[in-house]
């Protein structure tokens, strides 16, 4: 449970953490300040492959990149947030929030009432206006759907649940087919035009025809509708870029020179291998550290650097030395707990009934929509 002031703090920080990433967005795809002035690194943007160059100098309305935003937190035990992760490409959480919420308030409903818990009801209806609002209608009543990978993807049960909220058509890339740089609908009835794709498949499925060109999951000819202006797609192509760790410790400076502030919700301390004195501390500080892949085309799973042995430790720092623009360091964090349940267990020992308390890491994922 977390206290009503506390959650104020947090939705603020998660609120400017979301007009950073779009500002960073708008700048990558377009002018590139942030790399002249030297504070974002070519070689991570670049050489991630959720940056595509087919999306340069492509602007959507509202100059809005980000209609969905999810955060990675963490609580220390002197109480502190930090930032782990974030989440731009295609965000979950919204529906798995929506059912958490109904379920409880069915099975509490006193207790739901009583804490006069905030209804989410204004979260998804300003998603549903800002798509309506921003979607290329030429004066007709917009039709969004929203595009899943299909039944074989982890979070389907969340796609499904958002579309059937929302009132969206829940569609595949199969259903969908561009004519004349138009988006359409295929239906018993006919083609019927689509104005704005929610999308939860990711950035560079979305179109076999100038991005992945093995996927059979996109749409071919998606990416010049956007280009035209044709069809609105939220979260934009290309928005899977920030979700490289690396990033996190650039942001501090590149907010004071976008918007001149402090971010109200600090990253964990990271530091990006590809500077030859950020990769000496990290080297020398190994076991102290969590190893991460820089992009997420690399094989490579995390490591933390106290569970290898000095044969293993010498082996990582060979291949970090090979290609340290590829890692990432990152401080481990020593976690909150919180009390979240009980066991009895008179059931198997006899005597009086006792009760031990289980305790779990205080960390959680939340999503903050939208960003405009």
């Amino acid at each position: 449970m977390i206290a009503a002031d506390e959650w104020q703090q947090l939705a603020a920080g998660i609120a400017q953490r979301a007009r950073l990433l779009n500002a960073v967005l708008a700048d990558l795809y377009g002018p590139q300040r942030l790399i002249a002035e030297g504070l974002l690194p070519a070689e991570l943007v670049f050489g991630h492959n959720n940056f595509l160059w087919p999306c340069q100098g492509i602007n959507p309305p509202d100059g809005a990149f980000l209609h969905l935003y999810a955060v990675d937190l963490a609580r220390t035990p002197d109480g502190r947030w930090w930032v782990t992760a974030d989440r731009t490409q295609a965000p979950s959480g919204a529906g798995y929030a929506l059912e958490n919420r109904t379920i409880v308030s069915r099975a509490f409903p006193e207790l739901y009432r009583d804490l006069k818990v905030q209804h989410l009801a204004g979260f998804f209806r300003t998603l549903q206006e800002t798509l309506a609002r921003q979607a290329p209608s030429d004066k007709e009543v917009p039709l969004v759907v929203l595009l899943t990978p299909g039944r074989f993807n982890e979070s389907y049960f969340e796609h499904l649940y958002l579309a059937r909220q929302l009132g969206y058509p829940l569609v595949e890339g199969g259903d969908l087919t561009v004519r004349d740089a138009t988006v359409y609908l295929k239906t018993l009835s006919g083609l019927r035009r689509v104005h704005a794709i929610m999308r939860r498949l990711d950035d560079d499925f979305c179109d076999p025809l100038e991005l992945r060109t093995d996927s059979a999951l996109g749409v071919p000819g998606l990416l010049e509708a956007v280009r035209q202006g044709r069809v609105l797609v939220a979260n934009a192509l290309g928005s899977g870029v920030l979700e490289s760790p690396g990033l996190l410790g650039f942001l501090p400076k590149i907010n004071q020179f976008l918007f001149g502030e402090e971010l109200i919700l600090p990253s964990i301390a990271t530091w990006w291998c590809g500077e030859a004195p950020v990769l000496a501390q990290a080297l020398e500080k190994l076991p102290e550290l969590l190893i991460k892949p820089a992009f997420p085309s690399q094989s490579f799973a995390p490591v933390f650097g106290r569970d290898l042995s000095e044969k293993q430790r010498q082996s990582l720092v060979e291949r970090v030395q090979a290609r340290p623009y590829a890692y990432v360091a990152q401080e481990l964090a020593q976690l909150s707990q919180a009390p979240s349940g009980r066991l009895r267990e008179d059931s198997c020992n006899p005597g009086p009934s006792a009760y031990a308390c289980m305790r779990w890491p205080a960390a959680m994922v939340i999503a903050c929509c939208p960003v405009v």
